[in-house]
């Protein structure tokens, strides 16, 4: 693992997930996000423990299994205390919310993945943590409560909250709670001046702005395909099934569901603009164009 020092107290651990360090004393340490699994779990506990440091907090920047993957096994192994954004630490003290929710239901056997559940850990509301060094805001969109985390370094942990060009490029539909709120926080993203901004998923840049940019392209060049596909297909699933085609996605049982969570929200977002009606029509989905 390759870890990047951004400043006195600042360092990333630079991975598929990048996971952040931030040293609170001349032992203690804070991680933001704790990777995919047991093994980086593992791996990032081997890391601390060649710096002879002691984890004492470790921050989820939201609830998906790929950032909460280390949990369970870093907080066995050093009784650190865990903390979210209240609603996010629901589900990681209970993962099956996160299938149920996309599911609708107790979720069916196919859900049952490490892709979409963790093992739980004892995680608290990020209201009740206070420390020096760290303030905590708002990132939401991406999931219920993805929160950014900002050092005293001025550097920023975004999460999801935006995604690098290059994944975007291979995976152009990402998984999106609400993307009305997503389209919001890049605007809040685009007027801020931190000195390094670290996303879970892409690399550390120190101007996002042309990276902000791509998401918002990317995000409504889906809504335009959403709308032409309209015009002569209406029912969710045939829509589903067209923009996979598009965009060369395998619907798999958990890419149904991710990439229909998305959908959803953004025929939500057409909902409230006034640009679509939804209703059900002999058992189906419905989606006309106004």
């Amino acid at each position: 693992m390759n870890v990047k020092q951004l400043g006195a107290q600042t360092y990333v651990v630079e991975s598929p997930v990048n996971v952040g360090i931030y040293v609170l004393n001349d032992k203690d340490v804070c991680l933001i996000d704790t990777g995919n699994s047991k093994d980086f779990g593992k791996k990032i506990a081997k890391l601390l423990e060649e710096h002879n440091w002691n984890l004492k907090y470790i921050i989820n920047t939201h609830s998906h299994a790929d950032h909460i993957g280390g949990n369970a096994y870093l907080q066995g192994k050093y009784h650190c205390e865990i903390y979210a954004e209240r609603t996010e630490s629901y589900f990681i003290n209970n993962p099956l919310l996160e299938p149920s929710l996309m599911y609708g239901a107790m979720p069916i056997k196919g859900l049952y993945s490490s892709f979409l559940m963790a093992k739980p850990s004892i995680c608290y509301d990020i209201s009740n943590l206070q420390v020096d060094g760290l303030k905590i805001i708002n990132l939401s969109g991406h999931s219920f409560g993805l929160i950014g985390v900002v050092t005293s370094d001025n550097v920023i942990f975004t999460g999801d909250a935006y995604t690098s060009q290059r994944i975007l490029e291979k995976y152009a539909i990402q998984y999106t709670y609400d993307v009305d709120g997503f389209l919001k926080t890049l605007d809040f993203l685009e007027k801020t001046e931190y000195a390094y901004y670290v996303p879970s998923h892409g690399e550390v840049e120190r101007d996002i702005k042309n990276t902000l940019r791509i998401n918002r392209e990317t995000t409504l060049e889906i809504e335009k395909e959403v709308l032409d596909i309209l015009e002569y297909k209406n029912t969710f699933s045939e829509l589903l099934n067209e923009l996979a085609k598009k965009y060369h996605i395998n619907l798999t049982l958990e890419q149904y569901h991710i990439i229909g969570t998305t959908i959803k929200s953004l025929l939500t977002k057409l909902s409230d603009d006034g640009i679509i009606e939804v209703a059900i029509k002999d058992a189906n989905l419905w989606i006309d164009k106004k």
